[in-house]
């Protein structure tokens, strides 16, 4: 990395906090410049130490900007994502019988079949899941008809339950 950054060159190290950005800095330059903090016992993972964004010179006459960990991404193009990062699920879903197919334990569903034979990764259709739960979150948080939709679902689910004689034991 240090070639990279040879004649002035600047980088800047990006990635979540506790994964060792500072430390790489420290690393380069040979000296203790950033502070940095053991990793946790428990789960073995990094802590988030550094606050601000500094800019480091290496003793090449490279500079370095060493930037607070990022806690959270959130995705700009919804659809577009899952689909180019995820294209072998969707393709899979495309063939399964039913077009309102939801991937349960519906007849002819070519996702239930990949998985069986494992075509289809488990962990990976878990996190096809999970990213499509997390956009329809978005979706909810961003479209005022779709929150109004979510909030009378709700209200509706709780006046049945009120409806429902409560059994004694």
């Amino acid at each position: 990395m240090q070639k990279l950054l040879e004649d002035h060159k600047t980088g800047a190290l990006l990635g979540s906090s506790g994964v060792g950005k500072s430390s790489l800095i420290n690393a380069l330059s040979g000296k203790e410049l950033m502070a940095v903090q053991d990793i946790r016992e428990d789960d073995s993972k990094g802590r988030h130490t550094t606050t601000h964004r500094e800019l480091v010179l290496l003793p090449g006459g490279g500079l370095l900007i060493d930037t607070p960990g990022m806690r959270e991404f959130q995705l700009g193009d919804y659809e577009e994502g899952v689909e180019s990062g995820f294209s072998d699920v969707e393709d899979l879903a495309e063939l399964c019988r039913f077009r309102d197919c939801e991937h349960n334990n519906e007849p002819g569903c070519r996702v239930q079949e990949a998985l069986a034979s494992g075509e289809l990764k488990y962990d990976r259709y878990q996190s096809y899941l999970k990213l499509k739960r997390e956009l329809a979150h978005m979706e909810r948080k961003s479209n005022l008809a779709a929150q109004k939709a979510a909030r009378n679902k709700w209200k509706q689910i709780t006046k049945d339950s009120r409806k429902r004689p409560v059994q004694k034991r």
